[in-house]
């Protein structure tokens, strides 16, 4: 059975005339990561802000552990922390002295500060720079020095703001990593992000934002069979494709989108039957002398998702 660690309930935030959120519900489980996706001004850091007490919501609540914060909020901050997006450290600290002063704002002091900030030194690869001050980092492992600052306190829930914003591949890759740890150590991690690639490679359930209100949330997977559209076979021949067989291709795929240009067969399909099909297809077509060179299929993603309930993509 999941375990709920936090609760948005009927959210509704105003700001004047403006509505950035509308009655927005969602909850997040133990150990997992929950992507929060959407466009700029979608309501991502607005509904991120009111889960962490940084902002007020005018109708709804927030809970974690089935405790509301807005009456124990000194004693649940205590089990979250944020990863801004924009970098939070000291550029004039080093590395160690960067976390050792966030550990002390945390309460933490001598054996156990020194080795919590050790591990994470270790853990981050930051070790070799921990004499380093911030300012003098790459971006990435400021990012990387941001989120150590923020797990400090060691907590259970983890907020991060758009994390791998303009960092390259190798960091990006490393970030990941991390993330993918924080789960497997037990932790929540919030990640809102508007790369999509990102969120299916590392979330194990999203929410999508429009406008203020989430239009949908459920697994990657889930979300991908049901609003992501067809699959696409892509297969090309040794040949130019006859007339008469490219109408019997047609013909057998009749419940299918067919598109033959060439020696190129394309068929959209969403169909798990239509595999079957596409088997016999490749026999059929070695028997009418043709070779097949190249068969690919490409399977719809969370864009297709996004672009299908919003009729836009979502920009990097």
């Amino acid at each position: 059975m999941v375990k709920v660690v936090c609760k948005a309930l009927n959210v509704t935030k105003n700001f004047g005339k403006f509505r950035a959120l509308d009655d927005v519900s969602l909850e997040m489980y133990e150990a997992e990561v929950f992507g929060l996706l959407g466009s700029n001004g979608a309501g991502k850091s607005t509904i991120t802000k009111i889960m962490t007490g940084l902002l007020n919501a005018d109708e709804g609540k927030i809970s974690f552990f089935d405790y509301e914060l807005e009456t124990n909020y000194r004693e649940l901050k205590k089990v979250f922390s944020v990863v801004p997006q924009e970098i939070s450290c000291y550029h004039g600290f080093s590395v160690k002295e960067n976390i050792r002063f966030f550990g002390e704002m945390y309460g933490l002091k001598g054996k156990e500060l020194k080795e919590k900030t050790e591990f994470l030194m270790q853990w981050l690869s930051l070790k070799k720079f921990e004499d380093r001050a911030a300012k003098d980092l790459s971006g990435g492992y400021k990012r990387l020095l941001n989120i150590a600052c923020s797990l400090v306190n060691d907590p259970l829930i983890i907020f991060m703001d758009e994390p791998t914003v303009g960092l390259d591949p190798r960091m990006r890759q490393l970030l990941w990593q991390k993330i993918k740890e924080l789960k497997d150590q037990g932790k929540t991690v919030c990640l809102t992000t508007h790369y999509l690639d990102e969120a299916q490679a590392l979330c194990n359930r999203v929410g999508l934002l429009v406008n203020g209100r989430l239009v949908v949330q459920g697994k990657p997977n889930e979300l991908i069979t049901k609003y992501g559209g067809y699959r696409i076979l892509i297969m090309k021949v040794s040949k130019i494709i006859e007339t008469e067989d490219a109408e019997a291709i047609k013909s057998s795929f009749k419940d299918e989108q067919t598109e033959i240009i060439g020696q190129t067969i394309i068929i959209s399909f969403n169909q798990e039957h239509s595999l079957e099909k596409i088997s016999l297809l490749t026999q059929w077509l070695v028997g009418k002398g043709y070779e097949v060179q190249s068969s690919t299929i490409k399977e719809p993603e969370l864009e297709d998702v996004f672009l299908n309930l919003t009729g836009e993509r979502l920009r990097s």
